[in-house]
């Protein structure tokens, strides 16, 4: 690329440690409106011209979410950039080619494991990793992971990093543990907010000064990028210090349950024991995406090993008939061995018994407790936001974050007092329309 660019008038201020470090992890976390993305967007488009033998992959949770989001965004960048003429487009697979090159922008989710195991490049180097939305990377070792994909020798003037860009989000997940809590030679991180972005307009900038003014808990989040969920939290009454507790081994006598939430997005199972004075700990979870039936099934039983399991419930949509096989989705589960019973899916009486199980006594107690290797479930339940326009319900999204809460929503919907002695009784379990019994 020939052409002379006047970098700062196209980029603008507030970046310039961020487009200079050569660090591997260049990490941002950013509130709304303060150009994190488009920078990131802008630096991939000058470089891949600046650095022909380099390639980049671009990562999210879910890859349908990408067309709209980074592709958008590196779209946007070509054409701000003026370089139109230097790329081509695809659209099935989603793909950015440089012309003059053959150098690749590819595109993957972490829903097709696959697509970024066999991802190979015919010219050059796969070098550069751009995690967009990167607190959807619910795990470290699904981070992990990826990072083992930028591996190997680059040519010299190369280098290797990979970019995560994110809204600000719960303390307690591990991106703030792992990049923010601690200094390390190969991190470069960055808190940025709209101050930074020169091109808001008087109108934009009153919507957050009236949110200072009208919800400073949300601005805090909102305005400034400092980790938070941006106001309304749903459980205000979660404490770690209260809530999450050592892991323990079983006590004898306790009654173990499982609840379940399940869809082809993600499979959220819970493992939870009731002691004689009716207290419950959270002591396992399994939270597995884009599973079908079988091997949700396999999964619950496999964690499930040793365990003498009282009841599974799980939401009341799974007992609707499939029209292709005439059967349900919980038909299958017991087909493979896990023998489901209907919770009660009635979402705000849901909610407030989970309230009453982790309302915090004046002695500084819980009926609930969570054991600290649930860290999906801990990361989770502190997220949830209150719904805006339904009182005594959570928002919905972001989506993949109310897996887990709804499945311990069910349990404590159904389990509201304290448990009596066991004695191998036969249980209803309500299918419908139709009752029929089992033996758990």
């Amino acid at each position: 690329m020939t052409d002379t660019l006047y970098l700062p008038e196209i980029v603008g201020d507030g970046y310039k440690e961020f487009w200079q470090t050569k660090r591997r992890y260049r990490v941002v976390k950013g509130s709304r409106a303060s150009k994190k993305s488009k920078t990131t967007a802008l630096w991939y488009i000058y470089h891949l011209l600046k650095h022909p033998q380099a390639n980049l992959v671009v990562v999210r949770r879910t890859y349908r979410t990408l067309e709209r989001s980074a592709y958008s965004e590196l779209k946007w960048a070509i054409h701000r950039l003026g370089a139109d003429k230097y790329f081509d487009f695809k659209s099935a697979p989603l793909e950015i080619i440089v012309k003059p090159t053959g150098q690749r922008i590819f595109f993957a989710g972490l829903d097709d494991p696959l697509k970024l195991t066999s991802l190979t490049v015919s010219y050059g180097v796969l070098c550069w990793m751009w995690i967009e939305e990167a607190y959807e990377v619910d795990s470290e070792d699904a981070f992990n992971t990826l990072d083992e994909s930028i591996r190997g020798e680059v040519p010299v003037g190369l280098f290797k990093q990979i970019t995560l860009t994110f809204n600000p989000w719960s303390e307690n997940h591990w991106l703030k543990k792992r990049f923010f809590d601690r200094e390390h030679p190969d991190v470069f991180a960055l808190t940025v907010n709209y101050k930074v972005n020169e091109w808001l307009d008087e109108a934009d900038l009153r919507v957050f000064e009236e949110m200072k003014t009208r919800d400073p808990e949300r601005y805090r989040v909102c305005g400034l990028g400092e980790w938070g969920v941006g106001g309304g939290q749903f459980f205000s009454e979660f404490r770690t210090d209260i809530h999450v507790t050592n892991p323990m081994p079983l006590a004898a006598g306790v009654r173990i349950y499982r609840a379940i939430d399940y869809g082809l997005d993600a499979l959220a199972c819970l493992f939870i024991s009731v002691d004689s004075m009716g207290n419950a700990n959270v002591f396992r979870e399994v939270y597995e995406h884009d599973l079908i039936v079988s091997a949700a099934a396999d999964a619950i039983r496999e964690a499930s090993e040793g365990l003498d399991i009282y009841r599974t419930f799980a939401p009341p949509d799974l007992w609707s008939r499939q029209k292709d096989s005439g059967k349900s989705i919980a038909m299958l589960f017991e087909q493979h061995g896990v023998p489901l019973t209907s919770a009660d899916n009635n979402r705000i009486g849901g909610w407030m018994a989970l309230k009453e199980w982790m309302k915090v006594t004046s002695e500084n107690e819980s009926r609930l407790t969570i054991s600290k290797n649930c860290e999906n479930l801990i990361r989770c339940l502190p997220s949830l936001l209150s719904d805006k326009k339904r009182i005594g319900d959570c928002a919905t999204e972001p989506h993949e974050i109310t897996h887990l809460p709804d499945a311990l929503r069910y349990f404590a919907v159904m389990q509201t007092g304290t448990p009596k002695a066991k004695t191998g009784v036969t249980v209803s379990d309500f299918t419908g329309k139709n009752r029929r019994k089992n033996r758990f």
